[in-house]
């Protein structure tokens, strides 16, 4: 094997957004291409590293082959990722809305109304404030499952709607995030990426929620939560990898 062909293979491929099946397709035929090309410059009398270089240029240039090839994959991939980054955008608003704005909306008018108890959290009377050991073990969950456990056990003490809102609800908000991240990201490509990423923005949001006063913080939320993002990122990586090359070569395409 010609390092300086693999390096240059892997360089093209990784920036594909496509199935892993489609890119050992096209590493295999550009691996036939390259090294075919790479011979026939031996063969006229160049050393093997100018065949390899001269191989490499007679291919194209890396951005250009990139484009072309994506361009094939999937002909109307630009409009579809403008249209994939004006989703996240929106996604990502409603979250925040949802999860931190809106409370804080409310908990400002709280405040301004004179309530002493903010309406998302509760502070105990024996406590000497919000951030004192007693009033955080009211407002905190570190125990995995306990309270999905109470709700899913306990659905004649809690309104249906709550039920599926603290349980169901919490896995489908994050599902999108597993669905956008390996989309928009070529960092996020890969199960801990995404795994890991999912754990951050969702303790993230926890911690923010405990600390304003706008939310306990709940392992269990953070748990459903990472649980609807992996399930997002196996789902596209699903419809990924059942999506196949179109029939014929597709660098005859590309480079002609």
């Amino acid at each position: 094997m010609d390092k300086k062909i693999e390096t240059y293979i892997d360089k093209i491929v990784s920036e594909l957004n496509c199935g892993e099946e489609q890119k050992r397709e096209i590493i295999d035929e550009m691996r036939d291409h390259l090294y075919l090309l790479k011979n026939e410059y031996i063969e006229q009398g160049f050393t093997n590293e100018e065949a390899t270089q001269k191989a490499l240029e007679n291919f194209g240039e890396q951005k250009q082959l990139i484009n072309g090839l994506q361009e094939s994959l999937f002909p109307f991939y630009k409009v579809f990722k403008m249209g994939t980054w004006i989703l996240f955008g929106l996604y990502s608003l409603i979250i925040l809305f949802k999860l931190l704005f809106q409370r804080m909306i409310i908990r400002i008018t709280d405040y301004a109304n004179g309530f002493a108890n903010p309406y998302y959290v509760f502070i105990p009377p024996n406590s000497e404030g919000y951030f004192d050991l007693e009033a955080l073990k009211f407002n905190s969950n570190i125990i995995p499952f306990k309270n999905t456990m109470e709700y899913i056990t306990g659905y004649d003490r809690f309104n249906l709607d709550i039920i599926i809102n603290n349980t169901l609800g919490n896995i489908l908000i994050f599902l999108p995030l597993g669905i956008f991240l390996p989309l928009l990201f070529k960092k996020y490509q890969t199960f801990t990426k995404v795994f890991a990423a999912s754990i951050l923005i969702s303790f993230s949001i926890e911690f923010l929620q405990l600390v304003l006063k706008i939310g306990q913080f709940d392992i269990d939320d953070i748990i459903l939560n990472v649980t609807g993002s992996i399930i997002g990122f196996l789902l596209i990586g699903t419809i990924k990898s059942m999506i196949h090359l179109p029939k014929g070569s597709i660098f005859r395409k590309t480079t002609n």
